[in-house]
């Protein structure tokens, strides 16, 4: 039960990364360096920034 409370809370955490990624290049006030400080310090390593932030861009591109 633990375990899936802790992968709730990363999702979550993922999600809300996401969001935020996308409304800051939404703005067009992208900038790479406080997007991947903010992801760590939610707990993200660089690799998962790294995707998480493609996937905010791929998603934004698509939209």
């Amino acid at each position: 039960m633990t375990l899936l409370r802790v992968h709730d809370h990363q999702q979550d955490l993922t999600n809300e990364f996401v969001k935020i990624a996308q409304k800051t290049i939404k703005k067009g006030t992208s900038n790479k360096q406080q997007l991947f400080l903010m992801g760590q310090e939610m707990g993200f390593c660089n690799d998962e920034i790294r995707v998480l932030l493609e996937d905010a861009v791929s998603s934004e591109v698509s939209l």
